[in-house]
């Protein structure tokens, strides 16, 4: 049920909806850098197709997972589970999550904007898992 958006070698960026737009930004700036990130959209969360992850991560050998939900209990949270639990194997870094600040939920445009995942916070990420400089 995944489709993978953007395909790539070098790290595994996990989402679905509106983070999808955040996820692709950041690996095309990435691509820039010479890093190439495959994209996932999970589409379904129910059924979740953690094949399509696992695959993933087993040929890129690292995985950030981005969802705007807060990070206790969230999606995000099952899938770096499941791929710790399942491709541990294969992994050259841990699991990076980029959620929605653990803060309250703000109301004002400017807060909510710094609150929830942006590219350049799914950009950190990747260089953390990739033990690039920041």
């Amino acid at each position: 049920v995944a489709d993978i958006k953007r395909e790539g070698t070098d790290v595994t960026i996990v989402g679905f909806g509106k983070m999808m737009k955040e996820a692709l930004a950041a690996a095309e700036e990435l691509a820039k850098e010479g890093v190439e990130a495959e994209v996932i959209d999970l589409r379904t969360i129910r059924p979740m197709d953690h094949g399509a992850i696992l695959k993933s991560v087993r040929k890129t050998n690292r995985c950030v997972v981005v969802d705007e939900n807060w990070p206790v209990a969230s999606i995000a949270s099952e899938v770096a589970y499941r791929v710790q639990k399942d491709a541990f194997d294969f992994l050259d870094a841990p699991v990076l999550r980029i959620n929605q600040a653990d803060t309250p939920l703000p109301f004002s445009p400017p807060l909510i904007e710094a609150s929830i995942p942006n590219p350049a916070r799914i950009i950190a990420a990747v260089k953390e898992v990739m033990y690039l400089r920041k």
